[in-house]
């Protein structure tokens, strides 16, 4: 017997279940990485905001590769979250790709993976990431402390030439066998911007190589924030930091591809297309209205609201339950936290607003204010509504069919099943 999906998956998806029309890029960036008439060293930046795709695009390029050019590149996945608590983002993607190159299913690279391991074994013995001392040196060592970074630190520099001299080799090993290597970077995102910065300039320092492609998958506003952490002591303003990580990144990325933003027309088309519970299906048309346009945050919603039904199909005397004004609170829960931060504190806000939309209260009628919550509370429910009114302009859409007045007094009944 089949069943149910409860959840939407926000794992990145392949071509088949592309429903962001990412497809169209898909070939044109395979071609670009396999023609013998791209020059290298090749750096692709797919740029969009959190949810937009991005890895879904890396994840269906790769297929792409895979599927029709299977001997012709090596493509090394690379993911700094998974490595955040490392002191340097080198050493991890330099196992990674040890890794890639070993698995290789007819064994063509062993050459190349002794010789990393080599390299990847120096490193890890030495200060080149910043290990030897650890900062403990007393002052009768000074002078001790002094000759041996002097003595470390050109060890440093010579095991950086070398590094860089031992990566060029292989990358013209693996051309000479008509193999491109192709390294995808995805979660940049989610890492420290101090983190992010430290990524991008090991790249540059040691994969800035021929036959080598590198694949970024990144939010321009997180590496504006990694300029603004590395160059914090010139208090730089905002539109500087803007136009320096510009710099930064046009020194690094010869293509620069930016995702098309979601279109508020295709939600609909985006909803439809997923594998919905059936009980969300006949409130696509309000979803539609009332959710940000961003893939991954319509997914947020939507497991929220479909687990969040479950929970209300088994609380007990919940009474007259309605499904389209759990919806509406939910996507006031997560778009808006601030108005569902007031509205935990005073329900009657939310049917306040839901009368104001309606056009049976008017935000500036004290006296009807007065006469809903007494004198007491009147100025307070007023100001809150008038600091609401019109915050965002999804409300209007929310309210406009909402019955929040014929459930008040069950309101924090429904808030409970959302949680603090």
């Amino acid at each position: 017997m089949a069943t149910e999906r409860l959840l939407v998956s926000d794992a990145p998806v392949g071509r088949d279940l592309d429903r962001l029309d990412l497809r169209r890029y898909v070939g044109p960036l395979a071609e670009v990485i396999v023609s013998e008439g791209t020059d290298t060293p090749f750096t692709i930046g797919v740029f969009g905001p959190w949810g937009s795709g991005k890895s879904s695009l890396l994840r269906m390029v790769g297929e792409a590769l895979d599927a029709d050019h299977p001997e012709r590149t090596v493509r090394v996945e690379f993911n700094p979250w998974v490595h955040r608590k490392e002191p340097n983002m080198l050493l991890p993607l330099l196992h990674t790709l040890q890794d890639t190159l070993a698995r290789d299913a007819k064994a063509r690279f062993g050459d190349t993976v002794r010789r990393l391991s080599s390299v990847i074994s120096t490193l890890t013995t030495n200060i080149l990431l910043g290990r030897v001392s650890g900062g403990a040196i007393q002052l009768d060592d000074i002078k001790s402390a002094s000759e041996e970074y002097s003595k470390a630190h050109g060890e440093v520099e010579s095991e950086m030439r070398n590094l860089r001299s031992t990566l060029q080799s292989e990358a013209d090993r693996l051309a000479a066998k008509d193999v491109r290597l192709v390294i995808m970077v995805d979660d940049l995102d989610r890492c420290e911007p101090d983190e992010i910065i430290d990524l991008l300039e090991s790249l540059k320092l040691f994969f800035d190589l021929r036959n080598v492609f590198v694949v970024l998958a990144i939010a321009k506003d997180v590496v504006d924030r990694g300029v603004a952490l590395k160059y914090r002591e010139f208090n730089f303003g905002a539109d500087k930091v803007i136009e320096i990580g510009n710099d930064y990144l046009d020194k690094i990325i010869q293509l620069p591809l930016y995702l098309s933003a979601f279109e508020e027309s295709a939600i609909g088309a985006f909803l439809h297309g997923l594998d919905l519970p059936r009980e969300l299906v006949p409130h696509i048309d309000l979803l539609k209205e009332i959710v940000y346009p961003n893939p991954r945050h319509i997914k947020r919603v939507l497991n929220l609201a479909a687990f969040t039904n479950v929970v209300a199909r088994n609380t007990a005397d919940l009474p007259e339950f309605r499904l389209d004004l759990l919806l509406r609170l939910i996507v006031i829960r997560i778009q808006s936290p601030s108005l569902y931060k007031a509205i935990k504190a005073g329900p009657s806000l939310l049917v306040d607003l839901e009368s104001v939309y309606q056009g049976t209260l008017y935000p500036t009628d004290a006296n009807r204010f007065v006469r809903r919550h007494g004198t007491t509370r009147a100025v307070a429910a007023q100001e809150a509504v008038v600091r609401f009114h019109h915050a965002e302009p999804y409300y209007e859409a929310l309210f406009a069919g909402s019955a929040f007045a014929a459930i008040e007094p069950h309101l924090r009944e429904y808030m409970s099943l959302l949680g603090d």
